[in-house]
């Protein structure tokens, strides 16, 4: 019998799955080596725009390090640089009108907005708690929800509804800690109202009532929002700004019990810097830099002075132009789509991503020996997407993909016309 060698790898690390979408990266690179360009599959998988940083960030981060050579190399404040923690503040207020107090309600985190929400999860979960997860959602939420040893619960959605109250009202159980929220959610660019937002607070605020009266640790909303830069229509009020009316006829604010994480790779293409940063109440900004010292530090110097420039009032206009920008892209897509037969697909509320259900093509090319979507598009149109189970776990969206509009207009195209032929070709 062959005794696999033990090299005491974490079980933890073990059960976790490869990430979709770098492996499909490295996969693409493979496949299209040696194919003359025509032949080569257009990658609509990873979730970034071709839009090009714009020019000011690099020569402020040049000149930053041309005249304070000296600070760029020297240890830097675990929460952020001052000078990075008032752009913050000022870019928050100027967006969702809420101000935070810079000192001590926003810490600046490595790793991006990933490792912003790593930094919350250390701070906020033990073993055996459970965070509840709208799905289909972002997949690494589950994922480092196990590595902190606790437990994602997770609710399959719709587009149009998101998360609503009497879900979460069923999820909640005893061992609830964290409900994870955004604005405009990946993969379906779901976009909440306020009012959807504050049916969902009344049921969090309700619990956490219940819960401080008996001195229990309340329910804390993880609120997640890369993409915020990309909702172009009405913005709902973050959810930090609202007030849960509760049985009593009082109202509570949110507050005290919201982290919201975001940072500068989706809003003004700044990924590379893998700069993120949490927004919350003093004593959890305390108890998650307290968690990062131990952990990476902060965040590199060079990204923090990037994201200082990239956050000036004048920037606002670049954050817009790319999300008009890609939103046009995915316009294009739409057109595409929806002139094929049997395939209807319904402009998302916000963001640059379309999931698409392509169901009603199932038994055609199952026929023809594809299980999934997306590989039936990755063999027979030469475009490689994200297929629908990599953002909810089981078999209930293998139909479905998620398509990046934030490639160039002509990749976009050229991939919406090579779909619509496949499935011509498909059912003919």
């Amino acid at each position: 019998m062959m005794v696999s060698k033990n090299r005491g790898i974490s079980n933890a690390v073990l059960n976790l799955p490869d990430s979709v979408t770098h492996g499909t990266a490295a996969k693409l690179v493979e496949i299209n080596r040696g194919l003359a360009l025509e032949e080569q599959v257009i990658d609509l998988s990873i979730g970034a725009l071709d839009t090009r940083t714009d020019s000011r960030i690099d020569r402020g981060v040049i000149e930053f390090v041309r005249t304070r050579s000296d600070i760029v190399h020297a240890f830097a404040p675990v929460k952020g640089f001052p000078f990075l923690l008032e752009s913050i503040a000022a870019r928050i207020a100027r967006l969702h009108d809420i101000a935070y107090d810079p000192k001590k309600e926003i810490l600046v985190t490595p790793g991006g907005v990933k490792g912003s929400i790593s930094v919350a999860f250390h701070t906020l979960l033990n073993p055996g708690d459970e965070v509840v997860i709208p799905v289909p959602n972002w997949p690494h939420y589950s994922d480092m929800v196990r590595l902190h040893e606790a437990v994602p619960k997770t609710i399959l959605v719709t587009a149009r509804d998101g998360l609503t109250a009497p879900a979460l009202e069923n999820a909640i159980s005893e061992r609830t800690k964290m409900v994870v929220l955004g604005d405009c959610i990946n993969p379906t660019g779901k976009v909440y109202s306020t009012e959807e937002l504050s049916a969902l607070a009344e049921v969090i605020a309700a619990h956490n009532v219940r819960r401080e009266a008996r001195g229990a640790s309340p329910i804390y909303v993880l609120f997640d929002s890369p993409y915020e830069a990309h909702i172009l229509g009405a913005r709902a009020k973050t959810f930090a700004a609202l007030e849960a009316g509760l049985e009593n006829g009082t109202r509570c604010s949110m507050r005290p019990w919201t982290v919201g994480v975001t940072g500068p790779g989706k809003t003004y293409g700044m990924h590379g810097d893998r700069i993120g940063y949490l927004c919350g109440p003093a004593d959890i900004v305390d108890g998650a830099a307290r968690a990062q010292v131990n952990l990476t530090s902060f965040a590199s110097t060079y990204g923090q002075v990037a994201t200082h420039v990239a956050l000036q009032p004048e920037m606002d206009e670049v954050a817009t132009s790319r999300a008009k920008s890609a939103r046009a892209n995915l316009e294009s897509m739409l057109q595409e789509l929806n002139a094929i037969p049997s395939l209807h697909v319904a402009p998302p509320q916000g963001g640059y991503f379309l999931f698409v259900d392509f169901s009603n093509y199932a038994d055609a090319y199952k026929r023809h020996g594809y299980d999934q979507a997306d590989r039936f598009l990755l063999s027979e149109a030469r475009v490689a997407t994200i297929c629908g189970n990599h953002f909810a776990e089981g078999e209930a969206l293998n139909h479905f993909v998620r398509i990046n509009c934030g490639r160039s207009l002509h990749l976009v195209s050229k991939a919406g016309a090579r779909i619509r032929r496949a499935l011509t070709r498909l059912v003919s």
